[in-house]
């Protein structure tokens, strides 16, 4: 009998990701929520299914499969029903694009405000004893140093900068691409569609204005008309918990870990 597992962060984009394309394809699975500002990620048990120690990673049949966008490959791959990419060359070169954006770009545009908003009030109250360990224990150079930065100085205003270029270079870019169908490669719901959504989402969520700009009708219909699909209310308010930044403050707030 075939067994998927899912280890996941509630707010993680990434795994917001995955979670809508096991919804969209009617798949039986078993989660594990880790508490990514708790270091869950960093356990070494987890790391020995993950050695990068980030979310999502995919369990099937105990073989782990890690990265969001191969993860959701992999998916359409194994269970090719429904399918989730186009039948056509270019229908299919599209929703490449745009997977591979979500990479590149989409998780640019988001992680530095995210960071700022809910992992560096809980860094910020480690001791320097307790932020060594911590440090200690994080598996790649990259994360070691976003840890670091969010827990003492921060992020530069160039940061910043950047990522909100990135928010209006994704934004932009589907409101032209978008122009040729209602879904991102065409006619058809992809896993285009499925990779980027999380970001937008986020993108909406840090920076409100940018949904009611007028200015990018295509985005406005093709984001209501993802939301309107019953993945996006299981993956999003994954069983019944809001996935929202302000909803992932306020349980941080509840658990202690930072202050009201």
């Amino acid at each position: 009998m075939t067994t998927l597992e899912l280890y996941h962060g509630l707010g993680s984009t990434c795994s917001k990701k995955v979670r809508l394309c096991l919804y969209e394809k009617g798949l039986d699975w078993e989660s594990h929520v880790l508490n990514l500002q708790k270091f869950e990620q960093h356990d070494p048990d987890y790391l020995k299914l993950n050695p990068k120690g980030v979310v999502p990673t995919l369990v099937h049949d105990g073989k782990p499969i890690i990265e969001s966008s191969r993860i959701i490959e992999y998916l359409d791959e194994r269970f090719p029903e429904p399918p989730l990419r186009p039948a056509d060359d270019m229908g299919r070169a599209r929703m490449t694009k745009w997977t591979q954006w979500s990479d590149d770009v989409g998780y640019g545009a988001v992680y530095i405000p995210t960071w700022d908003m809910l992992s560096r009030p809980v860094a910020q109250t480690l001791s320097d004893e307790r932020l060594t360990q911590v440090l200690d224990a994080v598996p790649t150079v990259e994360r070691r140093d976003r840890w670091r930065a969010v827990a003492r100085e921060g992020f530069s205003q160039d940061k910043f900068d950047e990522a909100h270029a990135k928010m209006f270079s994704t934004l932009e870019g589907m409101e032209a691409e978008l122009e040729d169908g209602p879904w991102l490669a065409g006619s058809g719901f992809s896993l285009a569609d499925i990779a980027i959504v999380p970001f937008i989402e986020r993108i909406f969520d840090l920076r409100p204005e940018l949904e009611d700009d007028l200015a990018r009708p295509r985005v406005s219909a093709w984001f209501a008309a993802m939301r309107e699909r019953p993945s996006f209310e299981k993956a999003f308010f994954f069983q019944g918990i809001d996935t929202r930044m302000a909803a992932v403050r306020a349980s941080q707030i509840e658990a202690g870990l930072i202050e009201g």
